[in-house]
């Protein structure tokens, strides 16, 4: 007979099943863990404390938790659980397995134990007792060590099984590439995928539609031979319930109605429905990717012909889910790659009806999961479907344009990424916004010139009094009078076109407005190009020292400055200082420089700093300046930049540009509508 907390009679009084002629209540909650049962309590020793239906539960989750609390003991008093640098040195794959299953046995004999326990005491004795609490304390230390051992035999057990494979190069050289990267080393740790398996399963039985019995519907979708589900036995419930949850959090990759009502589409629209299928087939590719990368996850993956497959399969456990969701929620960090070519594969599959077996080199492709993927990353120009359908999925926040320009095969790719930026499909970087040129650079990256970086200047408008120095001059005091500029860095195409050439002519034109250095990636190391003013390109930053007469008053103009300037950081500078301050292309030759724009790119550009040549304008006038050379550049504009001018301009470009984007866009997507600065005057 089971032990539980008997209920205790008042002092004085004789056990008495009841009090007066009041029934006593069952004492235990119901599956939401808040509501009592409010059936008379008929059964229980020595006095009766839960209803029959409760008894029944309470008698069987005993008995099954306390097997299993045995099966743990004798693991543990009768083998040693091997250690992973042991596993490492495993030739056997027999063996191995063999281990694998009995380390697999354990660590569920754990969950059913700790399952049973926190039933135990929430639901019949309303709180765990300290008993309890110590032993599960101590299950949840076997627990962390036997994940530790069952991912290394199960990683060890995949090795040793590809091992005569004829793609054994090809899968070794995927899972041995560095997707996480230094930053995310500890992601898949023990404890990080527990922490993750949590969200699978929940609270134990909170919050959740009550699982009393199986369906024939429910018995074809979770697999044949699907056992009647015992009413009685309250582990189990929670085993299946926790196992739909699990079904109904991967619905995005086995059923592609779940992803057109996630997304909340007309199901009667073509478009749209084409549009979530899509989103569905690269949800899809990429998951392939991530359990392919895992070797956990591809061992159980080899004979899967499905993710359903592999889903119901009964050594799919929380960890393996949660090993899952911890990379595919990096999608914008670690896996961004990856996802760009799952959009490009989907695209193909939905075109051509079938699948993306031949986007590739058929040498470079493995089957997983009734699916095709590659080992290469593809490096066929991103289309604009692609780029639309890429940004909308990740809806990327701001301030992370640079993990784009790794998906860049060529120019065009990067000019594509931003001219979608430049539509609103994701905000602006801040330092556009903080200088109020977000219009400027959307223009300008719409005409194919990339800004990577703006700066004000931080210039006083005119020489201030330095008390630090003295003047040698009777009557006079020292002045000092500093210089900087506000200047644009970024880059425009590496092969000399039409418009390029244009452009860096209308910025020649104009030594008034525009200091200029530019650098090729083709040319020799830091061999520049510069124009602007006759004497040579102005300076950034500098500064000199003057003697002048003291102010007559404190509203007295001070005098003009005179002498020789000190340059402080010269207009090369920017692309090659060190001091007082790095340059751009410093620190993009420097290992821990992932944040720069250009970090990630794979195509020669030519970068460009653009200096105004007044030291006491903001960023914004430069930029506006800039944006309208490149619209005359295009024969978009003429003359002197004027606000009613520049806005007819740009309108037209952006129409221009916004329909070229969109072509392939079906009108019943929605279409697209862009509003005129024109008409804002």
């Amino acid at each position: 007979m089971p032990k539980g907390k008997g209920f205790k009679a008042a002092r004085g009084q004789k056990p008495s099943p009841s009090t007066g002629s009041q029934a006593i209540q069952c004492q235990t909650l119901e599956q939401d863990e808040i509501t009592r049962c409010n059936e008379p309590a008929t059964d229980g020793y020595p006095l009766p404390e839960r209803c029959k239906e409760h008894q029944s539960q309470y008698r069987k989750l005993y008995t099954k938790y306390k097997a299993a609390a045995k099966i743990v003991d004798d693991t543990k008093k009768g083998r040693e659980i091997p250690a992973k640098g042991r596993i490492q040195e495993y030739t056997d794959l027999g063996s191995t397995l063999k281990k694998t299953r009995w380390m697999r046995q354990y660590l569920e004999a754990i969950r059913v134990e700790r399952m049973g326990r926190e039933i135990h005491g929430k639901r019949f004795f309303l709180k765990i007792d300290d008993g309890h609490k110590i032993r599960m304390k101590v299950l949840e230390k076997q627990m962390i060590e036997a994940v530790e051992a069952l991912d290394a035999l199960q990683e060890r057990a995949f090795t040793l099984r590809v091992a005569d494979d004829p793609a054994k190069q090809w899968i070794n050289e995927f899972q041995s590439s560095d997707v996480l990267g230094d930053e995310n080393r500890d992601l898949l740790s023990t404890a990080n995928i527990m922490n993750r398996a949590q969200a699978f399963t929940g609270p134990t039985t909170r919050d959740v539609q009550p699982v009393v019995a199986t369906t024939a519907a429910e018995k074809e979708d979770e697999g044949v031979g699907t056992p009647e589900l015992d009413a009685t036995d309250l582990i189990e419930i929670e085993l299946r319930r926790q196992k739909k949850q699990l079904l109904h959090a991967f619905e995005p990759f086995t059923d592609p109605e779940a992803t057109i009502a996630s997304l909340k589409f007309d199901h009667d629209n073509p478009a749209l429905r084409r549009m979530s299928r899509i989103v569905y087939h690269s949800a899809q590719q990429y998951a392939r990717r991530i359990v392919f990368h895992e070797p956990v996850l591809s061992l159980k993956a080899l004979d899967k012909v499905s993710f359903k497959d592999l889903l119901l399969d009964e050594d799919f456990s929380h960890e393996d889910a949660a090993r899952f969701a911890l990379v595919f929620m990096k999608r914008l960090e670690i896996g961004i790659v990856w996802w760009k070519d799952s959009v490009l594969e989907a695209i193909e599959v939905e075109s051509r009806a079938g699948t993306a077996a031949n986007m590739g080199n058929p040498s470079n492709r493995f089957k997983i999961l009734g699916g095709w993927i590659f080992n290469r990353t593809h490096t066929k120009t991103i289309s604009d479907e692609a780029w639309f359908t890429l940004i909308k999925c990740l809806d990327p926040p701001a301030n992370i344009e640079n993990r784009f320009v790794r998906l860049c095969n060529n120019f065009d790719d990067l000019i594509g990424c931003l001219s979608f930026g430049a539509f609103g499909l994701y905000p602006p970087p801040a330092f556009c916004q903080e200088s109020h040129c977000v219009v400027f650079r959307n223009h300008l990256s719409l005409s194919g010139v990339i800004v990577a970086d703006m700066v004000s200047s931080h210039s006083p408008p005119s020489p201030i009094p330095s008390f630090r120095h003295r003047s040698k001059r009777p009557g006079c005091i020292v002045w000092g009078q500093l210089e900087s500029r506000a200047y644009m860095f970024g880059a425009v195409r590496n092969e000399p076109d039409a418009f390029t050439r244009a452009f860096f002519g209308e910025l020649r034109a104009r030594p008034d407005l525009f200091q200029v250095v530019t650098r090729s990636d083709t040319d020799p190391a830091r061999e520049v190009e510069s124009f602007g003013d006759s004497a040579g390109v102005l300076p950034q930053m500098r500064t000199r020292y003057f003697d002048a007469p003291p102010p007559s008053s404190p509203h007295a103009d001070p005098p003009s400055g005179h002498g020789p300037w000190d340059v402080l950081r010269s207009a090369v500078d920017v692309l090659y200082g060190t001091t007082p301050m790095d340059g751009y292309l410093t620190s993009l030759n420097r290992p821990n420089s992932a944040g720069w724009f250009f970090h990630f790119k794979k195509m020669p550009v030519k970068y460009f700093v653009i200096l105004d040549t007044s030291p006491v304008r903001k960023v914004n006038f430069l930029a506006r300046e800039v944006a309208w050379a490149a619209l005359r550049a295009q024969g978009l504009a003429r003359g002197e930049y004027e606000p009613r001018k520049y806005a007819e301009s740009s309108d037209i470009l952006f129409q221009k540009c916004a329909e070229q984007r969109h072509a392939w866009m079906p009108k019943e997507l929605g279409g697209w509508y862009a509003t005129k600065m024109a008409d804002k005057l």
